[in-house]
């Protein structure tokens, strides 16, 4: 709607020399996702209004553009050109923590070179050897690492780069060739790029972090999100016999090529949905639990453990959670529960009042007979109101099925109904507003449970939906995740990578570095617990991640309460 307007006051009112209409055009198309709209008009602005006091806001934005989009050395370059005009400290410490992030994701070597020949200003040339630092240690060149730290003065190192700095003085001081060699294959362009970025960054962190205990040193290989890329790739990387383990992709097809292609490398995948793959490839790993091991657990929560046994189910039926709901239905009826109803939506559910409507008359329907002619034990109302005067508009007025039973009464929506123990909403990315804000008008006494697409707080705790629907259980691989550059959907991989991090440095420090001991380090590792995530391996190879996280919502937090590995169920208490 921005852009819209923006775009009006440009060519309907004619108004085509404004600056600031046409940066704010860039800005709101770049806020709505449409990067090469706004990459275009933003080379416009700043083509035609060169001498504009917000030129360097434009060369910003477009930085950050290349950013999202993959770009990282024309984002590194843009960065580096914006930055010594700037006179905010504030502004050139955000670009700064961009400008790492670029790093992370590794930039062109030859045009850093060309960069810092021509560069004149003193720190921007202690940032490029930073960038040509990070790639010598990323590549094993001990020398050129000690090299490049060697031009770079201490004295002059921007305040955010001094822990960057430090984590490679300390890498510097190791032998490279004592250090476990993991080959670390993602999409750093392509349709999987943003999520790459992220898992990089978490990787990146638990490096700075960790500098003085790091066993590990990754090898980058971009697969560009293209299969015979990949595949050219895993040939190279398994004639180099000193990689010890290979970390990613995340494409499920490019997994497979890995599959079939590499047998005596350890295969470590951060998230896949390949089910049944473990139990053909040994040499996989599955790092995170999958859509049937999070239903599984769900249930097992569910029936086990809370003795539940009247369970609704509402769904889309489409992506992951249709799976994930399918498998839900398929574990209840091995447990000897049939869901008291199923409901599916397949467009994108801003109406969900059919749907509510007929889980509410199963939950009515679900009422003691001897109690249906007057107010049941456990119903409420939800204001005296509704005992007196109820308005026709109160009242839900469903078609009679010839499957189900006649209601005794009109349902009228004053009315709690507890009947039904849980209900089940996994939802898709981008769904729980609509979710969220219809589901307080049905007046369900119950349960919500819930898969990873609920863990967004700023959504929850609005008025409109945090209140009801405190208690909130989600079952997922993750029990916090950590938000990175506002990156909401994407902070679920950073989290992720910081703990894969975590487990890899684990098995490298009681590693000799060669494949077969770090296969051997991995089979034998009974569990691991990082900041995040849980890891217990499973299954008939023991190579799949059995262990999910409970967490529970309450008084606008996300606590986690629990671990369930398949064995136990493991509370924790607050």
């Amino acid at each position: 709607m921005a852009a819209d307007y923006f775009q009006e006051i440009l060519i309907q009112k004619r108004n085509y020399e404004d600056p600031v209409t046409h940066l704010l055009l860039a800005k709101s198309q770049y806020r709505g996702g449409e990067l090469d709209k706004a990459k275009l008009t933003c080379k416009s602005f700043l083509k035609k209004y060169d001498s504009s006091p917000y030129q360097s806001y434009g060369e910003i934005l477009l930085a950050d553009i290349y950013l999202n989009k993959g770009m990282f050395t024309n984002a590194f370059k843009n960065y580096i050109d914006v930055r010594k005009v700037l006179d905010d400290s504030v502004t050139v410490s955000l670009i700064d923590k961009r400008i790492i992030s670029c790093i992370s994701n590794r930039i062109n070597p030859m045009q850093l070179e060309g960069m810092l020949f021509s560069e004149e200003n003193k720190e921007n040339e202690i940032i490029i050897n930073l960038a040509r630092s990070y790639i010598s240690w990323m590549s094993g060149n001990e020398k050129d690492l000690k090299m490049s730290l060697d031009q770079i003065d201490y004295q002059l190192i921007p305040e955010t780069f001094l822990s960057f700095y430090e984590s490679l003085i300390e890498a510097s001081e190791k032998k490279l060739k004592n250090q476990t060699t993991v080959a670390l294959i993602l999409p750093m362009s392509g349709k999987d790029s943003i999520i790459s970025s992220s898992y990089i960054n978490g990787l990146l962190d638990y490096l700075l972090y960790n500098q003085k205990e790091n066993f590990v040193r990754f090898e980058l290989y971009n697969t560009e999100s293209d299969d015979i890329k990949s595949f050219k790739i895993f040939k190279k990387v398994s004639s180099k016999k000193y990689i010890s383990a290979i970390l990613g992709p995340f494409d499920d097809s490019q997994i497979l090529i890995a599959s079939g292609l590499v047998s005596e490398i350890p295969i470590l995948l951060p998230k896949s949905e390949l089910i049944g793959l473990a139990e053909e490839s040994s040499n996989l790993y599955f790092l995170s639990p999958s859509a049937k091991i999070i239903a599984e657990r769900t249930v097992q929560l569910l029936v086990e453990e809370m003795n539940f046994n009247k369970i609704a189910i509402l769904s889309p039926g489409y992506g992951t959670s249709l799976k994930i709901s399918k498998y839900f239905i398929e574990e209840l009826n091995q447990k000897g529960i049939d869901p008291v109803i199923v409901q599916w939506y397949y467009n994108k559910p801003e109406d969900l009042s059919r749907h509510f409507k007929s889980i509410r008359k199963i939950a009515w329907d679900l009422i003691p007979k001897e109690n249906s002619n007057h107010d049941v034990t456990g119903m409420e109302i939800d204001s005296l109101e509704g005992l007196f005067d109820v308005d026709v508009d109160d009242f839900f007025n469903l078609s009679e099925d010839d499957n189900t039973k006649k209601m005794s009464r009109k349902d009228s929506a004053k009315v709690i109904l507890n009947t039904i123990d849980a209900l089940f909403i996994p939802i898709e990315k981008d769904e729980l507003t609509y979710v969220g804000t219809q589901l307080p008008m049905y007046n369900l006494s119950t349960l919500i449970v819930g898969n990873e697409n609920w863990f967004d707080m700023d959504i929850l705790n609005q008025k409109v939906i945090g209140p009801h629907v405190q208690g909130l259980r989600i079952i997922t691989d993750v029990s916090r995740s950590i938000y990175l550059n506002n990156r909401k959907e994407h902070d679920h991989y950073y989290s992720l990578a910081y703990d894969h991090f975590g487990l890899i440095n684990l098995l490298a420090s009681s590693s000799n570095g060669t494949r077969t001991s770090f296969a051997k380090k991995i089979n034998s590792l009974n569990s691991y617990t990082g900041k995040s995530i849980g890891i217990k391996f499973g299954g008939k190879n023991k190579n799949e991640n059995y262990s999910t996280q409970i967490l529970e919502y309450k008084n606008k937090k996300m606590n986690s309460i629990g671990i369930h590995n398949g064995d136990s169920l493991q509370i924790i208490v607050p």
